[in-house]
């Protein structure tokens, strides 16, 4: 019994001696992967700001943050025949090119923040008058693939959505309380009032 006692101590010992070593080895590694995606996507805003009014450097631009999405170049790894290849390992061993890697490694809000600096550049570019066909179809690829629900269309609307669906959910109620043959058209009409606007804002784009 005492024998057994004191080897699971001497265990326990080495757990405790490896185990802090080994957390920080890992929250190493993690940092370091947060700090290449965020110096990825830091230059690709800076690349993008540095080449307004150039049609052709922005173009440049647009296709390193293909390459991004594409193959999760700079933010993990890369991809090839045989799978995602990340720092981490393979993460398929199937071909997964078509999925499109690169928007599983950014987070949110560094798809926001190129969506951003793109739509940017390209306003940027429209006013000076030097955008071109090759680059509206190279930032419809890139809008789409990093902000295909439109929210940056619709961040707005949404944000006062609550209230407005609010307001129109009372008078809907009002409608069906005191003026009840009426109910049908005013839940309808108060349905076109919600999605109208959506519909809207996305057809007009950014």
């Amino acid at each position: 019994m005492t024998k057994l006692m004191i080897a699971s101590t001497i265990s326990l010992s080495v757990l405790n001696i490896h185990a802090p070593a080994a957390w920080s080895a890992y929250e190493n590694y993690n940092d370091s992967l947060n700090s290449n995606d965020v110096d990825t996507v830091a230059n690709v805003v800076h690349s993008l700001k540095d080449s307004s009014g150039d049609a052709a450097a922005s173009f440049k631009v647009f296709e390193s943050i293909n390459e991004i999405i594409t193959e999760g170049k700079g933010v993990g790894g890369m991809i090839n025949s045989a799978g995602v290849k990340l720092q981490r390992g393979y993460v398929s061993d199937e071909d997964t090119t078509i999925y499109n890697p690169g928007l599983s490694l950014l987070t949110e809000s560094e798809k926001e923040t190129i969506v951003n600096a793109v739509i940017q550049n390209r306003r940027e570019n429209v006013s000076k008058n030097t955008w071109n066909t090759d680059n509206e179809f190279a930032f419809d690829f890139l809008k789409t693939k990093l902000d295909p629900l439109h929210m940056v269309e619709l961040r707005g609307y949404l944000g006062i959505l609550p209230f407005y669906g609010a307001g129109l959910y009372l008078v809907a109620l009002a409608v069906q309380q005191f003026a009840r043959d009426l109910f049908a058209p005013a839940y309808i009409l108060s349905a076109i009032a919600v999605f109208l606007p959506i519909l809207v804002l996305v057809a007009k784009g950014v």
